[in-house]
């Protein structure tokens, strides 16, 4: 890692504990807080078979999301997409949104950015609740 370039390979995973509103996941923040320090952060994370990320919103910055592989839903206010490789999504902050993996073996692997935090304790983390039960099942 250098000034202006990091290798996936050289970061480690953040130290993440499963909780209600985030389980089955790993992630590594390649630009920002922590590797190449910026304004904003992007950062990659896996969700494993059954991972998720549970209703929350960013009150302090919006994120994009790129889906590298994998299949899952990813819900944005009240809309449902189907999550698939090479689809991206906006997220505005103060939009609420989740994600769930719904394969049985395969990861979903995902790249994101938040234009206006460092990394994830600045972007103004709010968890609403849990995913709805009617995609759970």
């Amino acid at each position: 890692m250098d000034k202006y370039m990091v290798n996936y390979d050289q970061i480690s995973e953040l130290p993440l504990v499963e909780r209600e509103d985030f389980a089955r996941n790993t992630a590594r923040i390649l630009i920002g807080a922590g590797s190449i320090p910026s304004t904003g952060c992007l950062f990659r994370a896996t969700f494993q078979p059954g991972g998720f990320h549970a209703t929350h919103l960013h009150a302090a910055c919006d994120e994009f999301v790129y889906i590298i592989s994998g299949h899952g839903l990813k819900g944005v206010a009240e809309q449902v997409y189907e999550l698939r490789p090479g689809c991206a999504y906006y997220l505005p902050k103060g939009v609420s949104h989740w994600m769930l993996n719904t394969h049985k073996t395969e990861s979903v692997q995902v790249v994101g950015f938040y234009p206006n935090s460092p990394d994830f304790d600045h972007t103004g983390y709010q968890y609403i609740g849990p995913i709805p039960g009617k995609f759970t099942k």
